[in-house]
């Protein structure tokens, strides 16, 4: 029951953030049935809520623009699998988390999962090395935005 109401909770917060349109609706449901996010999913997501894409670009599309906004990423297709380490190093380079003392010293995907499950974005197993599905996606999404909307 909780889980749905996160995944709800997310939806809600995407779409008051961003400006769901039938594409990005798509692009959700798509992500919803898979049970390993791509690269370029999690393109889709991070830059759509963070204002940087519209919600009308492919994750295709979305992939090659997380390349230009100068980034530390893996090189990649759009189609191959995240960890989410790296899930959650894309979130905290494109919502501009500071990060704890490990992660202002080396940043990367390993320490960036790890704020994330201290500040408990990420629920159930937080090993950085493993891949999450896009229901997992949403739900950290969510509860990173309503962070986010709490601090201001």
């Amino acid at each position: 029951m909780t889980k749905k109401l996160i995944l709800l909770l997310a939806f809600v917060l995407l779409g008051a953030v961003v400006n769901i349109s039938a594409q990005s609706n798509e692009v959700i449901d798509a992500l919803l049935e898979e049970e390993t996010t791509s690269f370029g999913q999690a393109a889709y997501l991070v830059l759509t809520a963070s204002g940087r894409i519209s919600d009308d670009t492919t994750p295709a599309e979305a992939a090659a623009e997380i390349v230009g906004q100068g980034w530390t990423v893996p090189a990649r297709t759009a189609e191959e699998p995240l960890t989410l380490g790296e899930y959650s190093f894309l979130l905290m380079q494109a919502f501009e988390l500071k990060g704890g003392i490990m992660y202002r010293i080396i940043p990367g995907p390993r320490y960036a999962g790890r704020e994330l499950a201290y500040l408990r974005f990420i629920k159930g197993n937080t090993s950085p090395y493993r891949t999450f599905s896009g229901e997992e996606a949403i739900g950290i999404l969510g509860r990173l935005m309503e962070w986010k909307e709490e601090q201001l």
